[in-house]
């Protein structure tokens, strides 16, 4: 199950927890970069305390699903 939170309004919101402070943050831009081992995917990521990062995909924090439904923000 993908644990990302997804707007359903079309807006295509994808939200993760900050890797500075755990806020709430969005992935703004996704690419793969090329390495010895092969490609792998980094994403840009902006908080909103305005930290910015590049940070590879695999080590993204998400919202807990329970926690989404319950409105809390959870980074795990």
């Amino acid at each position: 199950m993908n644990d990302r939170l997804h707007n359903t309004t079309g807006t295509g919101l994808d939200l993760v927890g900050c890797p500075a402070c755990a806020a709430p943050a969005e992935v703004v831009e996704r690419y793969v970069l090329d390495s010895t081992d092969g490609p792998i995917e980094h994403a840009t990521v902006l908080c909103s305390e305005r930290h910015r990062f590049t940070v590879l995909v695999e080590r993204l924090v998400t919202p807990r699903t329970e926690d989404r439904k319950a409105g809390r923000w959870a980074p795990r």
